[in-house]
């Protein structure tokens, strides 16, 4: 640490004009310590700067290693989606094969729902469920309960024809109520049969789904579709 010979602050404290009465060695002594003050503030100022500097590289530094954590987790939910995409067909199939004994598979619609027929599980203008038509269920209701569909989210949808609803008008208001109805009574029976609830959901497409123009017969049905239980990406996630 440099210090200020006697000299050197005689001469300076002359050419400032300092009082002759002021003792001369307290004044020397004061100086000294003014540059002392001064250089130690300066060495401060230093050391702040170099551990600020520093605290900056390790926080840009835990930054990267979070994005590539991050961005880790996100193939990795990506994949599990794509395997969900490529075996979704294959569910789809199974689905399809759960029907009583003799009976013939399950249609798979063109809109990749499995068809159950209005008429076997509703009396004509009704949307409660026959007993046929919960011992159609069952087999299905084995199905979904395999470990293999926990991964799905089943969606029930009604569909109906194009006639206007006529005789039931007091208890329906249009096909797509009739449609909505019966959709949500197969919903209520996979609950009572142990399909947990929140997989399920019920939407009405009245007629303006139909598998085959001018069938009506076959364009009234229930279908259940299947389509993956997986929590959606972040806009923020890396492409």
């Amino acid at each position: 640490m440099y210090k200020l010979s006697p000299i050197f602050l005689v001469l300076a404290l002359a050419a400032a004009g300092c009082s002759n009465t002021e003792p001369l060695e307290d004044r020397i002594v004061e100086l000294n310590w003014q540059i002392d003050s001064a250089e130690q503030a300066s060495e401060q100022s230093t050391v702040d700067k170099r551990l600020a500097q520093r605290e900056l590289e390790l926080s840009q530094k835990g930054s990267r290693v979070l994005k590539e954590r991050l961005a880790l987790a996100y193939d990795a939910l990506r994949e599990a989606r794509t395997r969900l995409d490529e075996r979704l067909p294959e569910r789809v199939n199974q689905l399809a094969e759960s029907h009583q004994p003799g009976a013939q598979k399950l249609e798979i619609s063109q809109y990749g729902g499995v068809v159950l027929e209005s008429g076997v599980l509703f009396g004509g203008g009704r949307h409660e469920l026959t007993k046929a038509g919960k011992r159609a269920l069952q087999p299905m209701v084995t199905t979904l309960l395999k470990d293999e569909y926990d991964s799905y989210e089943i969606e029930v949808s009604g569909h109906s024809d194009t006639d206007p609803i006529k005789r039931s008008k007091g208890r329906y208001r249009d096909n797509w109520d009739l449609a909505a109805m019966r959709a949500n009574s197969v919903r209520r029976f996979l609950v009572q049969q142990g399909v947990p609830t929140e997989r399920l959901t019920t939407s009405s497409y009245g007629y303006h789904r139909p598998i085959e123009k001018g069938n009506k017969a076959r364009n009234r049905r229930v279908e259940i579709s299947l389509r993956k239980k997986m929590t959606s990406l972040p806009a923020s996630a890396p492409r």
